[in-house]
Order: structure tokens, then sequence, then C-alpha cells
């Protein structure tokens, strides 16, 4: 009962996770501030995987158009493809629960489909420091930087969507490779049985002697059923295999 609630409870939140990481994708991932000596805004500007940079001041603040960051995109064909995964594993864990649904191979495509899921997440975790914001000289997690010679006053950090991409991936981890063990796992065991049975099928089969098979037809014909089945009995007949005659 207990494993049963625990499951249960994974479920949940895999189906939260899911949400989190939706909404990541429009929340702020990263934030580029700059202050000066009094603190006074200059510059902001923040970016997420699909509206890139913006910013909450003018298009004509030349200063804060002067810093902004370099510019990088995240390919948008790969957020699109994420979204599509994130809905398809939703229909899988709300609408194919591997625990009620009888024919789990017919699950295969699903619980693959969590695994990349889960790929996508890392790449979005791992890939968006390290190929993205490291090589553009904006630090990570967050940084606060005095430039005294400018009299400005840096601050890098992470943004909300980017930590709720983090959580939304340690939610959906565990029931995803639940999901994904208890599928395979299953087809591993089904194969294992049929080959099982295989082998002892091909074990208890004699081979066919179809000399013998042929004279045993033939006696019974002859002497009947019953007859021949008292001569079996008796050991008194064995046939011999049939030689081939030779000409002389």
């Amino acid at each position: 009962m207990m494993i049963a609630n625990t499951r249960k409870q994974f479920r949940i939140l895999y189906v939260l996770g899911l949400l989190l990481s939706f909404v990541s994708l429009f929340l702020e991932w990263y934030i580029y501030q700059v202050y000066d000596s009094h603190l006074s805004l200059k510059s902001y500007w923040s970016y997420n995987p699909i509206t890139g940079w913006t910013t909450v001041f003018s298009e004509n603040s030349t200063v804060n158009n002067t810093l902004k960051p370099s510019t990088f995109h995240i390919p948008i064909t790969l957020t699109i493809i994420y979204i599509i995964m994130l809905a398809v594993s939703a229909y899988t864990v709300i609408f194919r629960d591997v625990e009620q649904y009888e024919e789990l191979e017919k699950l295969t495509i699903n619980a693959y489909a969590n695994i990349f899921l889960l790929m996508l997440m890392l790449f979005y975790i791992f890939a968006f420091p390290v190929f993205y914001l490291v090589p553009n000289d904006l630090y990570f997690p967050f940084l606060h930087v005095k430039d005294k010679d400018a009299d400005m006053v840096y601050q890098y950090s992470i943004g909300p969507g980017y930590c709720l991409q983090i959580f939304g991936f340690i939610f959906v981890f565990p029931y995803a490779l639940f999901y994904y063990y208890t599928v395979t796992g299953f087809q591993s065991q089904e194969h294992s049985a049929k080959n099982a049975v295989a082998q002892y099928v091909k074990d208890i089969q004699d081979p066919v002697d179809m000399d013998k098979l042929i004279a045993n037809e033939q006696l019974k014909l002859k002497f009947g059923d019953d007859s021949f089945d008292v001569l079996e009995e008796l050991e008194i007949f064995h046939p011999q295999p049939i030689k081939k005659r030779t000409g002389s």
C-alpha cells in the first residue's frame, strides 16, 4: 500500500514538473543589470528561450542599448520540439498510465518519449550556461561586480525560469525512469518467457523417423491397431531401415 501511494505521489510530481517546465519557457532565464554609483538602474536585460533578450527600457535608451549583452539564441525549432514533447509526456502519464494499462508493449514509444524529454531538459539545464552564457562573458549562476573606473555596478543572475526548469527536471526524473523500466522490463521478461517455452518444446520433441512411421502404418493396416500395440509392448517388432536394392 505504501509503495502504491509513493508511486502515486511521484506521478503527481511528474505532472507538476511538466507544468513547471512549460511555464519556465515564458519567464526570465537570465538577468543582466547595470547600476551607477547611486544605485540608479541604467540598463536591464533579461533572456528566455522564446523571446531572446528583452528590456524594460525604451529602444531609444542609448545607455541601455550600449550595455546590451551579446546576442545569442537557442534554436527556436528545438524549443518547439521541447513544447511538443512536454505535451506528449503529459498525455502519456494522464491517459496511458503504466500501472493500469494492460498491453504494456504498446507503451514502448511513450517510454522512450519520456526519456527523450529528460535529455532535452538536461540540455536546457547544462548546455544553456556552458554554450551560451559563459562564452558571452555572462557569469553563472550570479555575480555582483563593481567597476570603480566606470563607476558602475554589474549584476549577473539566473532568473526564475531557469530555476523552474531545474525543479521541473527533479520532479519528472523519478517517474520517467519508473515508466521506462516498467515497460522495457516487462518486454524483457516476456521475451525470456517465450524463449524458455520455445526451448522446452524443442527439447521434448523427438526427431521423426519417416521409415519407422511408414512401417508402423503398414503393420496397423495389416494386423489392426490392437494387434500392433501388443507387438510393441512385447518388443517383438523392431522395424529396420529399408535397404535399397543394388543392381547385379
